[in-house]
């Protein structure tokens, strides 16, 4: 229990669900972007035989969550990959980590407490692991499509580990490929955060999207480069940034509704 309590304590990697946190997103000009700058981001890996129960887990701290009509300010989102999961806990400034028990406070005395002690008691009797790191939006790194879609249940991260005095050139390659990709129009937001607790040099890539066929397919980046002709420019940026780079990846994930607690306006 002390591990699950540790974790969402420090919560204590953007409103009604993730489409509804992206829609908002949506009013604004990437770097005019007004919605919460700072990210907590918290990788449970889990057990594959101990998934399902800590779903459970979960849900029932969401259950505890809605008893205790905890605010909006204090919502998280859930995605998964495999029996790993990512929970995305918005965070208005840094100045919220200084007072880190706010979020176990918010259920004192309410009718959710006992819930959540009950949902504690769950993650006893699970195998898993769990790593924190904050991240900071990059407005000026960020894209939003014209007409973005309207039910991204999907995300793909592209996480990117920059070389030590390299910062500044891969700022200047990442809004070199940010402007292909507004130039080709990509139907797919694309929300830039950089690491400042965890990971100094991790840079996260996040691309909200609908189903796989037309993400990998017809709507893959890929194929609007290739439609406006700027393959071969992309390619070109690639290439350098490979120099610029000790690491990278990339993975899917789903959203995961029934461990997301992201209330519209309480």
């Amino acid at each position: 229990m002390r591990r699950i309590m540790t974790a969402l304590a420090c919560l204590a990697l953007v409103a009604g669900s993730w489409s509804t946190a992206l829609a908002q997103d949506a009013e604004y000009a990437a770097a005019e972007y007004e919605g919460p700058m700072f990210s907590q981001i918290i990788d449970f890996e889990v057990s594959p035989s101990h998934a399902a129960g800590f779903e459970m887990a979960m849900e029932k701290i969401v259950e505890a969550a809605e008893l205790a009509d905890l605010s909006a300010d204090y919502g998280w989102m859930f995605f998964r990959n495999g029996s790993n999961f990512t929970l995305v806990f918005p965070v208005e400034n840094m100045a919220y980590f200084d007072d880190e028990d706010q979020w176990m406070r918010a259920f004192s005395d309410t009718p959710g407490e006992a819930t959540l002690m009950e949902a504690f008691g769950m993650f006893e009797e699970l195998d898993y692991s769990s790593k924190s790191s904050i991240q900071k939006r990059n407005a000026a790194h960020s894209y939003m499509p014209p007409n973005p879609i309207e039910k991204p249940n999907n995300v793909m991260v592209f996480s990117n580990w920059v070389k030590p005095g390299k910062q500044e050139a891969h700022a200047e390659n990442t809004a070199a490929l940010m402007e292909l990709i507004s130039d080709v129009q990509w139907r797919y937001a694309v929300h830039a955060f950089d690491g400042v607790i965890g990971d100094g040099g991790l840079r996260i890539y996040v691309v909200p999207f609908d189903d796989m066929a037309t993400f990998y397919g017809d709507g893959s980046l890929q194929a609007a480069l290739a439609q406006h002709e700027k393959g071969e420019e992309w390619e070109a940026a690639m290439g350098k940034r490979m120099k610029l780079i000790r690491a990278m990846d990339s993975q899917d994930f789903a959203s995961v509704p029934g461990m997301t607690y992201m209330p519209e306006g309480n």
